[in-house]
């Protein structure tokens, strides 16, 4: 420690010196490799004996860079000082309570990476998953392969300026009787004095191999071996953060080097909390070797598998993942019972007596959906059901059928829509049902004159208004409920979480909540969903539903498309065009669809077209759709997704402009907007022209393949529930116990879209519930109670609203 205290104030001083002075020090080369030699790497110490001899300008340079290095050495001594005195033990609630910004371990670059990334505490960066790994351990040329990624230690031969094509300096470097050629598209003078002929480096980069001739282009240059980086598979973090941090191609490695030491200082202070008889059952590892083994695995791990997530070790922190999200649910539901519900009482032939008063038939899927209800609103504990059916399905019948049960008893039911058209659509189709039953159902919404308004809220209050449909209107603060019991809310993917939420805090009690969605929900999906959250499935369609024709066509055939529309406009249809939502630059959006209305004007000049897009107020907009519904346009151009269930049962035709750029599912909701009159409906995917010829390069290439084979799942069918499927296996799943509803499922290392992960959220479900049927409060294992208030405390309140 002292000789590098003393080599620091020599380069220091001599640094200070002006050139003339520094060029007549001798005597620092002997000097400073007797103080460094064994602090400081080889390649320093060989470049050191020809210290005086360099050119005063070339002197200062690497005085400058080996100052770095001292620097780099003396804090690397302090850290090991600082981890010698660290032997006082840290419990779990102080371990949760360490802030990155305040350990001295950390260099201020290295903490600003945390920063980027929004890790703010040594627990976060626990469990900060990499999203892939890097195989970065060092590999002999002589059997490397081609297309191979690797990381060489080898020798300077020469180096040279070169003109092929983008190429300008081509350098040769050998590993014992290998030779590479190594290509630059630079020729930047910083090469030719770093790749000195017999200088050792390392190269990290992607080899091609033909016949015997080995070469690399632009690889990552080291000139040190960092054990941190180098000769090991590396974790690849997602830098994506804070946008006030900008990154440079070191980010990633600052980051990795924070990581390592947070881990080497403070990860032997994290408990075990998962139950032994669990880890034994499933043969897991201690959950410190697998933290240690997620960001830094052993040398001999197999890469394919790391990246497949598929080791034991990731294994064990899905299933953790898996399990913690499965015992909050079902540790909330257990509290859901303590908080009884009003019990509706509903006549015996009820489902008969509602059918006998309806024009058409149930479905059995209808019926059974129906009879599930009834069954759970009978009882105290609080009913919290989704009803998903596909397009079309009756979803609307069956919400129906439970306001009215709810009515019959004289208790209240408020139906929330997500817009003002969708509300005045399902008042329009509730009064139409209710009138049988000599119920009247009243309608809330914000344009509603405040006159009328406090009327409503007047029969409200006093209980006389037994059903109330509406928006955001209906989660005012001056609206007050004499008995809420049920809480239907409709399209639940167009909600906030919040407002739902308050809606469901206007009942004196917990009321039970139902929840209508269109959007098919994957098996994998209903398991991780809430544990408190019970689904009916509506497959069948009613009698006379006509399937939508869907036809993937580019845009080079547009005239084929044109044609198809004019005939349907001539039989007195209207026509739906969609353009995709781009939420980085709502400019881009609202250009391509005010491109795209000019189009279709000068396509059909004769006609009568709207253009609704994202930046007009919400007035204007439903404006626009109510004209388009009342058949006072022929075409209706938008650049958002058309309302959810806006019934325009004369639509026939869905064009959807860059399908490609559409999830599976969002372009089935779309098609669900024609063909649900009498006429069948055309739904057609347009798609670049460049997608429809075979790409040269290989990974634009599978890209393009992926693009058309998923777009031809909605060609080939009409199932929202396997469409659902493939979509979560592209897309990812949201995030289920928080308020994002779209997304990969935010619950750290899981991702449901793997096969694996599926399967093991099936073993994580049964083992919670084994658990929690011992244990119902988690009495008796307080470190996992802990950690699952860490993760999921904040959103209990979150997790009953679906």
């Amino acid at each position: 420690m002292r000789n590098l205290n003393t080599a620091k104030q020599i380069i220091d001083k001599a640094l200070s010196s002006d050139d003339i002075l520094l060029e007549r020090i001798t005597g620092l080369s002997e000097t400073l490799n007797t103080l460094l030699e064994g602090y400081i790497p080889e390649g320093f110490i060989q470049d050191l004996k020809d210290l005086d001899k360099l050119p005063v300008r070339k002197k200062r340079a690497f005085l400058d860079y080996l100052s770095k290095a001292v620097e780099e050495a003396l804090n690397t001594y302090r850290e090991r000082s600082e981890e010698k005195k660290e032997d006082t033990y840290i419990t779990f609630e102080e371990l949760k309570n360490i802030t990155v910004s305040d350990l001295k371990i950390l260099k201020p670059i290295e903490k600003r990476a945390f920063k980027k990334v929004g890790i703010g505490t040594v627990y976060n960066t626990f469990f900060f998953p990499p999203k892939k790994y890097e195989d970065r351990r060092l590999k002999k040329l002589g059997k490397i392969k081609d297309g191979e990624y690797g990381l060489f230690e080898v020798e300077v031969v020469d180096i040279k300026k070169i003109k092929r094509g983008k190429l300008k300096t081509e350098l040769t470097v050998k590993q014992e009787r290998y030779f590479m050629k190594v290509y630059f598209v630079h020729d930047k003078p910083f090469l030719f004095s770093f790749f000195r002929k017999g200088k050792k480096v390392l190269l990290y980069g992607k080899v091609s191999v033909f016949k015997k001739d080995i070469s690399m282009v632009q690889p990552e240059i080291f000139t040190d071996f960092d054990p941190v980086i180098h000769d090991r598979i590396v974790p690849v973090y997602s830098l994506k953060g804070d946008s006030t941090v900008k990154i440079t191609s070191q980010t990633i490695n600052h980051l990795r080097r924070g990581i390592f030491k947070i881990l080497k200082s403070f990860l032997r202070f994290h408990p075990e909390y998962i139950p032994a008889d669990i880890l034994k059952r499933h043969n897991f590892p201690d959950i410190k070797s697998c933290i240690k083994n997620l960001h830094f695995p052993e040398k001999d791990q197999d890469i394919e598998s790391l990246n497949s997530f598929r080791t034991v070790y990731q294994r064990r922190l899905i299933f953790d993942d898996l399990f913690i999200l499965q015992l909050a649910q079902m540790y909330r539901k257990n509290l859901l019972k303590s908080d009884p519900a009003e019990r509706i009482t509903v006549s015996e032939g009820f489902i008969d007596e509602f059918e006998s008063k309806l024009p058409f038939e149930l479905t059995e899927d209808q019926r059974k959906a129906i009879k599930e209800i009834l069954s759970d609103i009978s009882k105290t504990v609080p009913m919290n059901r989704l009803v998903q059916g596909d397009v079309g399905s009756g979803k609307t019948v069956v919400a129906a059928a439970s306001v009215i049960a709810v009515a019959l008893d004289n208790k209240q039911t408020a139906v929330m829509a997500p817009t003002e058209i969708l509300a005045a659509q399902h008042y329009r189709t509730f009064k139409d049902i209710l009138k049988n039953f000599g119920i009247t159902p009243y309608l809330l919404t914000g344009s509603i004159p405040q006159k009328d308004k406090k009327k409503i809220y007047r029969l409200i209050q006093s209980g006389e208004a037994k059903v109330v449909i509406g928006t955001h209107a209906l989660i005012q603060d001056e609206l007050k409920f004499k008995n809420l019991s049920l809480v239907v809310v409709d399209e639940q993917h167009r909600f906030g979480v919040i407002q739902r939420k308050a809606l469901i805090e206007k009942s004196h009690k917990v009321p039970h909540t139902l929840i209508m969605t269109a959007t098919p929900i994957p098996r994998t999906m209903q398991i991780a969903s809430f544990g408190d959250l019970d689904i009916s499935t509506i497959k069948q369609l009613p009698k006379g539903r006509k399937p939508v024709e869907t036809v993937l066509i580019y845009d080079d055939e547009k005239k084929i498309l044109y044609r198809k529309v004019s005939q349907e406009i001539e039989k007195g249809r209207q026509v739906f065009v969609v353009y995709p939502l781009i939420e980085e630059s709502e400019k881009i959006d609202l250009k391509s669809a005010e491109e795209g209305y000019e189009q279709w004007k000068k396509a059909f000049p004769d006609k009568k077209i709207l253009l609704l897009h994202g930046k007009m107020p919400q007035e204007e907009k439903d404006r626009i759709m109510e004209s388009f519904r009342k058949g006072e346009a022929d075409i209706l151009v938008s650049t958002t997704v058309i309302e959810v269930g806006v019934d325009i049962p004369n639509a026939s035709v869905m064009v959807i402009e860059e399908a490609h750029r559409f999830g599976l599912s969002q372009i089935h909701q779309l098609r669900g907007r024609i063909g649900r009159g009498q006429y069948e409906g055309y739904c057609y995917l347009v798609l670049p022209s460049r997608f429809k010829r075979k790409l040269e390069n290989r990974d634009e290439e599978k890209r393009r393949v992926q693009t058309v084979e998923r777009l031809k799942i909605l060609v080939k069918t009409n199932d929202g529930f396997r469409i659902a499927e493939e979509d979560l296996k592209i897309r990812g799943g949201g995030d289920i116990a928080g308020t994002a509803q779209s997304g990969r499922l935010n619950i750290g290392i899981a991702d449901l879209s793997r096969d694996l992960d599926r399967k093991i959220l099936q073993i994580a479900k049964d083992e919670a519930q084994k658990l929690i049927e011992k244990d119902p409060y988690l009495r008796h294992h307080t470190v996992l109670k802990e950690i699952v208030f860490e993760r999921y405390a904040d959103r209990f309140d979150l997790v009953n609203v679906g």
